[in-house]
């Protein structure tokens, strides 16, 4: 009976959000690569911040150097919901929520359109 109704606290806490996300670390590319088509929080230092040549995508380079590992992106189109840019999340350990996808079928990335996806992380 007790095992009974640990079960359903447990199912009660996780349809309530009130389990904790699983975090990824950004450097663990299989991981990444099995979360494809499904949300994710995916933590780790920030190594660059880059944007294409003209502007439409800002490139957050997370556990890895750019073209090596996970990738948190914005397009232009969502920049307004970054008022204060993405500067400060430059060499920051952070953490990032979202659908993973990946590009060309290999580099896992999530797209950011709100700044509630990314935060830095202090511990």
């Amino acid at each position: 009976m007790k095992a009974i109704a640990g079960l359903c606290l447990l199912v009660f806490l996780a349809a309530n959000g009130f389990a904790q996300d699983e975090v990824v670390d950004a450097t663990d590319l299989d991981a990444l690569r099995a979360k494809a088509g499904m949300d994710a929080t995916v933590e780790g230092l920030v190594h660059d911040i880059g944007t294409t040549k003209d502007s439409s995508i800002t490139f957050i380079n997370i556990g890895m150097p750019k073209k090596e590992g996970f990738v948190a992106l914005a397009f232009q189109k969502d920049y307004a919901a970054f008022p204060d840019g993405f500067d400060k999340y430059r060499n920051q350990k952070v953490r990032v929520k979202g659908l993973v996808k990946l590009y060309k079928s290999e580099i896992p990335q999530i797209i950011l359109s709100s700044p509630d996806q990314i935060e830095i992380v202090t511990e």
